[in-house]
């Protein structure tokens, strides 16, 4: 039984599907299929069934989890062996949702890079559920995801709070807000003050759309959407071009905003509803053993976000303040 035989296995019992899973693992399906035929020799027993449709025999189920602990423990030994030598190569495998790899992975990387020039991250970049889901299955050793659920054989760290707010261009604000509106801006909005104009929002599936429906629905509203996207650098650009208000996340303005902020087109507005509170978290497996560089790599997020979550107040503020001006 080879270790090649057995993560042949599991893509193809994670998939249920011989193409698919030849085509994650980059080979043929003539491949993936001798190898699955060499191990149903060798235990003497099919591990999958056929027809009507590829399905796992319980002997498939069986060797599914067996096979997991068997690669897992190859994991486990590689992460030592590369704690204990420093010219053994290693690969760490990370899950992180989208927009937070943009802005926070290659600070991250830098400094997990000096520390251990010889260990690769690997990214997935997915919803925190698909995450977790890999996570569960061993295919991640760590994931950065939003108010992700936190399981008996799992640790977390609460890296950052999310706070909302509002965002419009500047030619916008001239245009559309009144002296009424203004006055409220400056204690901060409700969101039904602007529910009348035009706003670009994110497609289903994002966490702030998500409290936005809620908070909608509950009040009988109905926003005037002219443009969604689940990219925050899209819906940055549109309000810049003065398309309409968007509420975000101030994590979606950070990258922009300490690089320059008097050279973005947006003012920025607090926003007074208590959304329930949106918390960025690194989640990891319980294991007997940690590798050195795993550890590592968890104090760079944490200092990351540290620096992120020190600064972000008083970016916004100082937006704030030039849209002032």
């Amino acid at each position: 039984m080879s270790l090649r035989g057995l993560r042949y296995f599991l893509a193809a019992a994670e998939t249920v599907n011989f193409r698919r899973a030849a085509e994650k693992l980059f080979i043929t399906q003539q491949t993936l299929s001798a190898h699955i035929q060499k191990l149903e020799r060798r235990y003497g027993t099919p591990l999958f069934e056929r027809k009507p449709h590829l399905r796992l025999t319980p002997a498939g189920h069986c060797l599914r989890e067996y096979a997991r602990k068997a690669v897992t423990l190859e994991e486990l030994f590689l992460a030592e062996l590369a704690d204990i030598t420093d010219s053994a190569a290693g690969r760490l495998n990370v899950g992180i949702t989208g927009f937070r790899a943009t802005v926070f992975m290659p600070r991250i990387w830098e400094i997990f890079h000096a520390q251990f020039p010889n260990i690769t991250p690997s990214m997935t970049e997915a919803p925190a559920a698909r995450l977790d889901e890999l996570l569960d299955k061993g295919q991640l050793d760590l994931y950065i995801g939003v108010d992700a659920p936190v399981r008996k054989n799992t640790e977390a760290w609460t890296l950052s709070q999310e706070k909302a707010c509002c965002i419009a261009s500047r030619e916008f604000v001239r245009s559309f807000f009144d002296e009424d509106l203004l006055r409220k801006a400056e204690r901060g909005f409700e969101i039904s003050d602007l529910i009348h104009l035009p706003q670009v929002g994110f497609s289903r599936g994002n966490t702030l759309r998500e409290s936005l429906d809620i908070y909608y629905q509950k009040r009988g509203l109905h926003p005037r959407v002219v443009f969604e996207t689940s990219r925050h650098d899209l819906a940055l650009r549109f309000c810049e071009q003065g398309c309409g208000i968007g509420f975000v996340y101030q994590m979606s303005l950070y990258d922009l905003l300490q690089k320059d902020p008097a050279r973005t087109n947006l003012r920025v507005f607090a926003v007074r509803n208590d959304f329930p509170p949106k918390h960025t978290m690194l989640v990891y497996r319980c294991e007997s053993y940690k590798p050195r560089y795993m550890t590592g790599f968890v104090e760079a997020a944490r200092k990351v976000f540290k620096e992120y979550s020190g600064s972000i107040d008083g970016i916004i503020a100082g937006a704030m303040a030039q849209g002032e001006k």
